[in-house]
């Protein structure tokens, strides 16, 4: 066992107590804005595209920074430091939509534009935090750490919104969200500082590989490339609709704060009590199969959500789409620390998956706002179910595929 192997595993307790810590206080303040956001901006003017810009600016923003960030990062000294200071300034974006309201003009604008601002500083923060997880988490543990962090980050996040839609639709608007808003803002604070708190183990013989040299290697790693592209596909099946739920549940159904916080309650306890249950599943078959069933899965809620007439059959079909969800958005992760070399050129192929991820989150929510208006909303959902079963098919693909070639000592096979 290697010396950072040994420090590893003198610091792992502490260091899952500091991840679970970070990932508490980050799910209570995240949902105490994040669920609220679009209703908010509705209410100061905006208009479906303004919201749907919400779900695509932050990918954007992470688009144009995470290349500098990379290659930043690839040559700091102290990427640990850089990475929670970018944290204390992602939670500060919170504090700026909460003084919207004060704002004379363009306060709808305003919302959009922060929270894609917050994305720039957040996508690197959580480039470098799954980097981090690479290496403080050894493999065999990390199915049940995650696993543990969710069903946590999952309850008390839930808490939290219930707690924020009940108040916000007592409060007079806009002090309600301003009230919420800043509690946010303080919960942000301490992510942070929890998330500084790591006992970072780093191995100084390390050296740095340039980006493009990243890019050539990766040629030999082609289930890794074959597992961003189906990511990409997927990703932009998956959030082509998220704008048009939120413009259906407010628009059409009528749905207050309270009912915006239970949309969101019952998808995260659906989500609790199947994250162990995806774990084992992912720990008998793989990553990359019960990944792809849950993708599979993810296809019947668009179907189930085209004739919703009442909130309450909405909030049965959302406890559901948490259950299935569960899988993807916790095994995702799993898969990709699986697919990742061993030393410091991870953090490129990080940062090539995020970017092709995030390019689909980017393009896809303003692609589905346009296709929506143009077919309208039932249509809209049927042909959002059968790309998501086709994407869903490439990757079953990718978890069957055997590669000839192994990367390095390990990953990208």
């Amino acid at each position: 066992m290697t010396t950072k192997n040994r420090e590893v595993y003198k610091y792992l307790n502490y260091n899952i107590k500091m991840n679970l810590l970070n990932g508490i206080t980050f799910s209570i303040g995240y949902n105490m804005i994040m669920p609220f956001v679009g209703i908010f901006a509705i209410k100061l003017g905006a208009n479906n595209y303004e919201v749907s810009l919400i779900n695509s600016l932050p990918a954007l923003m992470a688009l144009i920074g995470i290349l500098p960030a990379t290659i930043f990062i690839n040559k700091s000294k102290n990427v640990f430091k850089f990475a929670y200071i970018l944290e204390y300034i992602t939670r500060g974006f919170y504090l700026l939509v909460a003084l919207v309201p004060f704002m004379s003009k363009f306060r709808s604008e305003a919302v959009v534009l922060f929270v894609g601002l917050l994305n720039l500083p957040a996508i690197i923060t959580g480039m470098c935090w799954q980097s981090f997880m690479s290496d403080l988490i050894p493999e065999e543990f990390r199915g049940k750490v995650f696993a543990d962090r969710n069903i946590w980050t999952g309850v008390l996040g839930t808490a939290s919104v219930f707690i924020t839609g009940l108040l916000l639709d007592r409060i007079k608007f806009p002090y309600g969200y301003q009230i919420m808003f800043f509690i946010a803002f303080i919960f942000g604070i301490l992510d942070a500082y929890y998330y500084s708190r790591f006992h970072y183990v780093v191995n100084k013989k390390e050296k740095s590989i340039l980006f493009i040299d990243s890019l050539k290697a990766m040629k030999q790693s082609k289930k890794f490339i074959y597992f961003c592209l189906a990511s990409f596909i997927f990703t932009f099946t998956w959030m082509m609709a998220w704008p048009i739920f939120t413009i259906y549940k407010v628009d059409n159904l009528h749905s207050n704060n309270m009912w915006m916080s239970i949309f969101t309650i019952v998808g995260s306890v659906g989500s609790i009590i199947t994250y162990r249950w995806w774990a084992r599943l992912a720990d008998r078959r793989g990553n990359g199969v019960a990944l792809s069933i849950s993708a599979l899965l993810m296809a019947t809620v668009p179907v189930l959500w085209a004739k919703v007439a009442r909130l309450f059959v909405g909030a049965v079909i959302d406890f559901y789409g948490g259950m299935v969800t569960a899988g993807y958005t916790m095994l995702s992760l799993n898969w990709l620390l699986e697919l990742l070399p061993d030393h410091k050129e991870k953090m490129n192929y990080i940062a090539i998956y995020t970017i092709v991820t995030q390019f689909a989150a980017f393009l896809s929510p303003i692609a589905g706002t346009w296709f929506y208006e143009i077919i309208g909303y039932e249509k809209f959902m049927y042909v959002t179910a059968i790309l998501r079963v086709l994407s869903s098919v490439l990757f079953f693909a990718v978890a069957l595929y055997k590669s000839k070639n192994a990367l390095l000592s390990k990953g990208g096979v």
